[in-house]
């Protein structure tokens, strides 16, 4: 009598006792399914999806899922991840490097994300990095997975080289407590003029202090930027046409730091509806290309300031937040977590959709072998799935030896 009407869903969340709004969605088991993804993601107290329905003129609002997160003791924060790939750190400034950052990120992920901070400002932050000494063995317990890498892959003594790596750390540290304490007298941060900044930094230390006084001086710029992705916000307005290489290389660390966070490249994806959508979206952005038109009306819009960092690594401006980002790529392939969880039945056919959204133009593997390999990878584990479903476990477990 009064026809259907319309019906759309909000997806809501709060955190730090705020509600706000993830997406709105026109299908309820896409909405479900960003609420669950919400219910899983850092910070966030609550999660529900609210229907809207207009029938004749009025407008019905019911919610359909309403979860808490429950509420455990806070626990002792430990490390995220290990040391793989630690490099042979003999200087501070091999200790502030890159890659010694990738893995600095992945040991003390859960303690950076509780923080919101990166790598990048708690070398270069006394404050952040005394904070840091206050959790008792977080420290020492990185400090300490490093060595053994070191004493497992060059054969030298773990404690030697927790006590060499220990005074890298603390001559890191004590600079960043001599600027802080030299605060009044250093150079102004001017994001309107890197140049001057620096210029100023050059006449205050030499050249060959510029760098590390620029970070201190960027890391106390970034204060104001509260979560990750506001920090994330503040590094992009700096990167103009023409912003200088030396600035850019340094901007670009940051950037690649936050990239380094799964909870923040998560959040900038949006609110996906799984992981092969999320996945296939940071493909097509790295690319720099729209999303397949039958299937953008699923998928969540992601973050314009996502979309920069991926057009500015495509243009060859950010190759350390390139190889981040690729690595999350490559990483979540190989990884154990099915492509869709609602259907393990397509794990094969999305895979296979997956391969053929990282090929660009010329055909090659955005990311070359290592991608190709995460993505066979992934294939003989589903293989394997179903060989052992129908009780072929022999079979299976040869395909392993292959």
């Amino acid at each position: 009598m009064f026809g259907t009407g319309s019906v759309s869903y909000e997806v809501q969340s709060r955190r730090e006792g705020r509600w706000r709004i993830e997406g709105a969605y026109t299908d309820q088991e896409a909405a479900l399914s960003a609420a669950r993804s919400q219910l899983a993601a850092t910070g966030v107290e609550e999660a529900k999806v609210v229907k809207f329905r207009t029938v004749a003129g009025l407008s019905l609002e019911t919610v359909i899922l309403h979860k808490t997160v429950p509420q455990t003791q806070r626990k002792g924060l430990t490390l995220g991840g290990t040391a793989e790939g630690a490099p042979f750190c003999r200087t501070p400034d091999d200790l502030c490097g890159f890659e010694s950052r990738v893995v600095i990120g992945r040991l003390l992920r859960p303690y950076l994300d509780a923080q919101r901070i990166t790598p990048t400002e708690l070398l270069h932050s006394w404050p952040l990095f005394r904070r840091l000494e206050e959790q008792g063995a977080l420290l020492g317990a990185a400090i300490h997975a490093a060595a053994r890498h070191h004493a497992d892959v060059h054969g030298v003594s773990h404690a030697a080289r927790a006590r060499e790596l220990r005074q890298l750390v603390e001559a890191v540290s004590g600079a960043a407590r001599d600027a802080l304490a030299e605060r009044r007298r250093l150079p102004r941060f001017d994001a309107a003029d890197l140049p001057g900044t620096s210029n100023a930094i050059d006449e205050a230390v030499g050249p060959d202090g510029h760098d590390a006084l620029f970070l201190v001086l960027l890391s106390q710029h970034l204060e104001a930027g509260g979560p990750l992705v506001g920090k994330l916000d503040i590094l992009l307005a700096l990167i103009g046409d023409d912003v200088e290489p030396r600035h850019l290389f340094l901007l670009d660390g940051v950037i690649a730091d936050i990239m380094g966070s799964a909870d923040t490249v998560k959040e900038l994806l949006g609110a996906q509806p799984s992981l092969h959508a999320g996945l296939g979206t940071l493909a097509d952005a790295l690319f720099d290309r729209d999303p397949d038109p039958a299937l953008a009306p699923a998928l969540a819009p992601i973050a314009p300031s996502l979309r920069r960092v991926c057009r500015l690594a495509l243009e060859g401006r950010l190759p350390q937040s390139r190889a981040v980002l690729l690595e999350r790529l490559r990483q979540s392939i190989a990884g154990d977590q099915p492509l869709d969880r609602r259907d393990a039945k397509v794990e094969a056919v999305l895979t296979h959709d997956l391969a053929a959204r990282l090929k660009g133009a010329d055909g090659a593997t955005l990311g070359g072998a290592a991608m190709e390999k995460a993505l066979e990878r992934r294939l003989l584990r589903h293989r394997q799935s179903v060989l052992r479903a129908q009780g072929m476990h022999d079979i299976a477990d040869r395909l392993a030896g292959r």
